[in-house]
């Protein structure tokens, strides 16, 4: 019980960030399906940025009133800094990837990258976003 109690926030931000991930893949995956008939490998990058802009919100909503409980306009700022880094970094890696290394189901890609992204993301979160 001591683990739990010692690690609530983290197991908070386990569940905020899960639900956020699945939301944004499950974007990400009907945008990449309406959009790859027009834009080919640009859908990847629509997809992740209309995907994310709608996660994201969800997110902060999420993380600023049960995760973490703090809010002010400092860190709205900070976040979607952050928000908008990890939207590029998570768009280019799916998009080098996924035509440079194993043309697969992009959202197989994105799953892996956002999952490597998540952990960098708590830790910023937790140290400099909401304190």
């Amino acid at each position: 019980m001591n683990l739990i109690k010692r690690n609530k926030v983290f197991i908070k931000y386990l569940f905020s960030a899960g639900s956020s991930f699945f939301l944004d893949l499950l974007l990400f995956s009907i945008f990449v399906l309406f959009f790859n008939n027009y834009l080919s490998y640009l859908a990847i990058i629509v997809s992740t940025i209309l995907a994310r802009i709608l996660s994201s919100i969800y997110n902060f909503c999420i993380n600023s009133r049960y995760v973490f409980r703090k809010y002010n306009r400092k860190m709205i700022l900070k976040y979607y800094i952050l928000a908008f880094a990890q939207m590029l970094i998570s768009a280019l890696l799916v998009f080098l990837i996924n035509k440079y290394v194993i043309d697969i189901f992009a959202t197989l890609i994105k799953f892996v990258v956002d999952i490597v992204l998540f952990i960098v993301n708590y830790f910023i979160q937790k140290n400099y976003i909401f304190v």
